[in-house]
């Protein structure tokens, strides 16, 4: 039961975080993946995603800015409501077994509050994906009514640590970039890296790398795979993780 916990929160909380390009969906197309959330394109250069896990709603926006020089640009907004999902994992499973904290990544000591967090970012694209396509991308995201959270109430795992430590600091801080480029008509491969930035908690920088390989079958399904290499810095010290990447997207 613990591991089908930890395998769900990674994937709805990664999925959310994934990097990107300043290129939205076209008018009326709609795309989902296994680890990807719902998102369709909407008029104006507009685009609309929302995660499908109930438990981890999350909603965002993004939209086209004017271009600086050769690069097109974009900016994303997104609102999110953890305290169900946060719930889910202490294990009510546990509670019925008579111990509370088995099965659990979060004690049952700890109450959890009605939080939310709002995230702003700008992105940047350059090239394309035939000789190559750059993204380079920044912002800040920031928690209401975190503080009525205990510090100890942190789940200290990688990718998932420094995703909710925004609602143990209040803000966090985030970069990334990625380069991605076409190995013939149907595959091109995705190189990118992530770096969250967390002072005042117990951790305070990670670091996420990730390569992929993107089969590219049609304009309605696509295949990928790789690797995600994670360091960073948990309450109890640092750490590094290496750990397999899967996800296969559907449009229409």
């Amino acid at each position: 039961m613990r591991i089908v916990s930890l395998a769900f929160v990674f994937s709805i909380i990664s999925a959310q975080w994934s990097s990107e390009s300043a290129y939205l969906l076209e008018k009326n197309r709609k795309e989902i993946g296994l680890f990807s959330p719902f998102k369709i394109g909407m008029n104006k250069g507009g685009e609309i995603g929302v995660n499908k896990f109930l438990l981890m709603p999350s909603i965002y926006l993004k939209q086209e800015m004017p271009k600086y020089k050769s690069w097109k640009m974009a900016r994303k907004f997104r609102l999110e409501y953890p305290t169900p999902g946060l719930k889910w994992i202490q294990s009510p499973l546990g509670k019925e077994m008579g111990d509370p904290n088995m099965f659990s990544l979060i004690s049952t000591q700890f109450s959890i509050p009605h939080m939310i967090s709002f995230y702003g970012k700008l992105i940047g694209t350059t090239g394309n994906l035939k000789s190559g396509q750059l993204s380079l991308s920044g912002g800040i995201g920031i928690a209401l009514n975190g503080k009525k959270l205990s510090n100890d109430a942190t789940v200290d795992l990688p990718v998932i640590y420094p995703r909710l430590s925004v609602y143990h600091n209040d803000f966090v801080i985030k970069s990334g970039g990625e380069y991605a480029r076409y190995l013939s008509n149907q595959l091109y491969y995705l190189i990118n890296y992530e770096m969250y930035l967390m002072p005042g908690t117990g951790g305070r920088y990670a670091f996420e790398q990730q390569s992929v390989l993107v089969w590219q079958k049609s304009k309605r399904l696509n295949l990928s795979f790789g690797y995600k290499l994670i360091v960073g810095e948990y309450p109890f010290g640092g750490q590094a993780h290496l750990l397999p990447t899967l996800n296969i997207k559907f449009a229409w």
